[in-house]
C-alpha cells in the first residue's frame, strides 16, 4: 500500500481544513489558521462559502450542510470542530491522502497533510 492510500489521521484535520480554506479563499493568503474569520479576514463571499462547503462535503462525504450549520461557521476553527465532531461520532470517515491530493490538484497544488 502506498503512502497516498493511507487515511488521513484525526490529528491532521486542522492542517487539512486550513489548507482547504486557504485554497478556496477568494483573497489568497500564504497561511490560514484556526482563528481566521472566513468572511472578515479571508474575504469569503456567498459563492466562496458554498464552494468551501461543497469541497468539504465531497472530501469527507458529508451530508449537505444545512443553512443553519453553514451560517454558524464563522472561523476556521468552527469548520475544524464540525469535521472533528463528525469523525468523533462516526458519521463520516476520514479521506485517504490520494483523495486530499485530488482536491488539492483542483486548485493547482499537490500539498497534503502527508507532506508536512
Amino acid at each position: 500500500m502506498s503512502e497516498t492510500d493511507v487515511m488521513v489521521s484525526p490529528a491532521e484535520i486542522p492542517f487539512l481544513v486550513c489548507t482547504l480554506v486557504r485554497l478556496v479563499a477568494p483573497q489568497k493568503t500564504p497561511t490560514v489558521g484556526p482563528d481566521h474569520r472566513l468572511v472578515q479576514d479571508l474575504v469569503f463571499h456567498s459563492l466562496a462559502l458554498a464552494e468551501l462547503g461543497f469541497t468539504i462535503e465531497d472530501l469527507y462525504r458529508l451530508e449537505a450542510l444545512t443553512p443553519e450549520v453553514a451560517m454558524s461557521l464563522e472561523r476556521v476553527a468552527d469548520v475544524i470542530r464540525l469535521i472533528g465532531g463528525h469523525v468523533d461520532d462516526g458519521s463520516i470517515t476520514l479521506p485517504r491522502h490520494f483523495e486530499v491530493n485530488s482536491i488539492c490538484a483542483r486548485y493547482g497544488t499537490t500539498r497534503s497533510p502527508e507532506s508536512q
